[in-house]
């Protein structure tokens, strides 16, 4: 009778052990997975982030960089581009003003006038007659010209003698110079250096803003 009932209690422990047995199992199983999973996952997002960040970082330092690569070059304008620039501006405030030959103020000037009060505007002072302020400053060549240069030509009855000046303006190309002066039958003006009456006439430039 003992033994019988031994073996009924085996009987029953052994399923209820092999169940507890394979629970555990399967448990452990799905916490491996999960850990697999999460562990993969992570690597991968972890390598995108900073990849991202580089991209910013950098565009932000180039935008940063060319600002202040304008700023730079602001601050470091050439002086004398500055004094020719004032030099044309004072010039062009007197168009329209008429010609007279020894005039030198808004009722009526020449053209070695236009040139003497343009220039006062940077207290630079040249000589009161064209063909000396032929003699002024650097001479240059024609495709050296650049605003605030002075041109030269011989207007008169003499081929060599220099009659009159003008300041040139504007550089836009390699036919089209503009030029300021004032002429006898239209006053003050701005002209194109290159219209056939003043090429044929045309002496040479100089340069007296260094």
């Amino acid at each position: 009778m003992q033994l019988f009932r031994l073996q009924a209690s085996t009987a029953l422990i052994l399923p209820v052990m092999i169940g507890a047995t394979l629970l555990a199992s399967c448990s452990s199983s799905k916490k491996a997975t999960v850990g697999v999973r999460d562990n993969a996952a992570k690597p991968e997002h972890k390598s995108k982030m900073p990849e991202k960040n580089v991209v910013v970082i950098d565009s932000e330092t180039m935008e940063t960089e060319g600002v202040e690569e304008k700023s730079r070059k602001k601050r470091k304008a050439d002086p004398s581009e500055e004094k020719a620039e004032k030099v044309v501006s004072t010039a062009r405030t007197f168009i329209g003003t008429p010609y007279k030959y020894g005039g030198t103020t808004r009722s009526g000037m020449d053209c070695s006038a236009l040139l003497i009060n343009s220039f006062s505007a940077v207290k630079l002072n040249l000589p009161r007659s064209s063909e000396a302020q032929s003699k002024v400053g650097t001479e240059i060549k024609m495709h050296e010209l650049k605003p605030g240069d002075l041109v030269f030509f011989a207007t008169g009855n003499k081929k060599k003698q220099i009659t009159h000046v003008g300041l040139v303006t504007d550089v836009k190309a390699k036919d089209n110079v503009k030029f300021i002066h004032a002429s006898s039958s239209l006053g003050v003006v701005e002209t194109n250096l290159f219209a056939e009456y003043y090429q044929k006439r045309f002496r040479g430039a100089r340069r007296v803003i260094e």
